[in-house]
């Protein structure tokens, strides 16, 4: 285990969850103790679930990490509530929020919790997620810690239409049809227009973590947008798309920083140009400035 995952995870805010998590991040980091740490987690699953608690701009939330899906949902929750992987910008005070690629809801209960604790608990969450069972979980997730979020059981592309989705275990299923499936889902897809829909919103959040997609959603949606938008997601195949994310954000004005390259993909944040000025860690980098970091 790497020292920084268990540093980050003794500070969660609760010894129980941490050390559920700890037994969670041995099993999928050391194959040959796998047996140990799973029965040392034993005692804590409950109907095929771990219950964790952990802290989030100042308030304790809750979540389950289902036993049939570990690695992913592990995975999930690590990243946003240990490594806190999408930097977002309170200041921005955005009007609405789009989770396009929920999972299973832990960046929509981090914003939720954030946009509550500086003042804007009005402000209208859409999450947008086509896996029947990660819908599910979004939903329990939503009802157990009180907060309300709009559920579309969609896939977020650059034009309406339905496509295969590829299942396979744990964090690999995508559209991808080259690496071996078990099953395969007719995904609906909508555009990031039609996921704001028609109701008046001046100040956008959109998180994109989309399986690939991303380039082919924001082709469509960055050339028309006027508005103030801030962007911050995970980019896939880093080698074919970061050029394009590039190009498509210096045409259009915009600003992007691809951060965290590794096994081809990386987390990115962006925003038009009339986000700019109340995003103050991007002042100064205007005009589609890049900076890739390995």
């Amino acid at each position: 285990m790497a020292f920084d995952n268990v540093k980050g995870i003794l500070g969660v805010g609760s010894p129980v969850t941490s050390f559920k998590m700890l037994l969670m991040q041995g099993a999928l980091s050391r194959p040959g103790y796998r047996w140990l740490f799973l029965a040392l987690l034993r005692p804590f699953v409950a109907d095929g679930r771990v219950a964790l608690t952990y802290r989030c701009h100042g308030r304790l939330l809750k979540s389950y990490v289902r036993m049939a899906e570990l690695e992913s949902d592990y995975f999930s929750t690590r990243e946003l509530c240990v490594e806190d992987v999408y930097p977002l910008e309170f200041g921005f005070r955005p009007d609405l929020v789009i989770d396009g690629g929920g999972n299973i809801g832990m960046f929509t209960l981090s914003a939720v919790a954030g946009l509550e604790a500086h003042g804007d608990a009005s402000t209208r969450v859409v999450v947008c997620e086509p896996v029947p069972q990660n819908v599910q979980q979004i939903r329990e997730h939503l009802a157990l810690n009180g907060m309300q979020a709009e559920i579309l059981p969609v896939c977020l592309g650059g034009t309406a239409r339905k496509i295969p989705f590829y299942c396979r275990e744990a964090i690999a299923s995508s559209f991808d049809a080259a690496k071996p499936y078990t099953s395969v889902l007719e995904i609906p897809v909508i555009t990031l227009h039609d996921a704001i829909g028609p109701a008046v919103a001046e100040r956008i959040l959109v998180k994109l973590d989309i399986e690939g997609m991303e380039v082919e959603a924001l082709s469509t949606f960055i050339p028309s947008e006027r508005r103030a938008v801030y962007l911050v997601g995970e980019l896939h195949h880093v080698a074919k798309n970061a050029p394009l994310m590039e190009e498509l954000f210096r045409t259009h004005g915009w600003t992007l920083e691809l951060r965290e390259v590794a096994n081809d993909a990386c987390t990115f944040r962006g925003c038009s140009p009339a986000a700019l000025p109340s995003l103050q860690s991007m002042a100064g980098k205007a005009g589609g400035s890049v900076a890739l970091q390995p």
